[in-house]
């Protein structure tokens, strides 16, 4: 089942469109990457269907309701959850403060969900009284997926989650991305360059110039010879 599909969706900033006619979709349980040169347009991609950027044309359906142009929070409360790569954690916060935060929408006890997210990053657990700001690259970053995990989102959306990280690191939070999809069951659309985290997914779109070049399966593309000499250096 499609739990998202976006028809032919154009949309940018102010008169610069930056995005054209792309359409995806993502099934239930799936992990999907879009990759693409640096200004291809793929962070844009998320902003639009995280609410942040209101399309120009198009649709998009999140578990078959259209939901063009809604909110922020509205996409939160229905069941979708975005990192960002940058400004992701509220580092005058405490680790604990900002897994609230995750979860604002909800006025229920959350400690039943500080603890799902701690058994996925178990680090997080001690740290919990320690302010964002002082935590390690990765550990930052790990905090980040983990409030984003706060709502049990039906369809994660995550940035670049392993950009500066140390390759000891990246393969880390790899690892921790497929456990989440496999724990929880949801589906995850992963913008990246990274050649490891692609082959994680189980299908891949190419994004240039704003535009689909290519939608295949993570094997189709990575035995593509223009995909591979483009962005992975062959």
């Amino acid at each position: 089942m499609n739990i998202l599909k976006v028809k032919r969706l154009t949309a940018g900033y102010g008169a610069q469109d930056v995005i054209f006619d792309v359409s995806v979709h993502i099934d239930l349980g799936e992990i999907i990457s879009v990759i693409g040169p640096n200004g291809a347009g793929k962070s844009t991609l998320l902003k639009v269907l995280a609410g942040i950027i209101k399309p120009k044309s198009g649709d998009i359906l999140f578990k078959g309701t259209s939901v063009l142009g809604k909110s922020p929070q509205y996409m939160t409360s229905r069941g979708l959850s975005w990192v960002p790569q940058e400004d992701n954690i509220f580092p005058s916060l405490t680790v604990l403060e900002n897994l609230e935060v995750g979860a604002y929408l909800l006025k229920e006890d959350l400690s039943g969900r500080i603890d799902e997210v701690c058994q996925i990053f178990p680090q997080l657990k001690e740290r919990m009284k320690q302010t964002a700001g002082s935590l390690s690259g990765g550990q930052r970053q790990m905090l980040a997926v983990a409030r984003g995990l706060m709502m049990h989102p039906d369809l994660l959306l995550l940035d670049e989650p392993t950009s500066g990280l140390a390759p000891t690191l990246v393969h880390m939070m790899l690892e921790k991305i497929e456990e989440i999809a496999l724990r929880l069951g949801n589906a995850v659309l992963l913008v990246t360059q990274t050649l490891d985290a692609v082959r994680l997914s189980n299908r891949g779109y190419l994004i240039s110039a704003g535009a689909i070049k290519y939608e295949d399966t993570t094997e189709a593309l990575l035995t593509n010879r223009e995909v591979r000499d483009l962005y992975f250096g062959g």
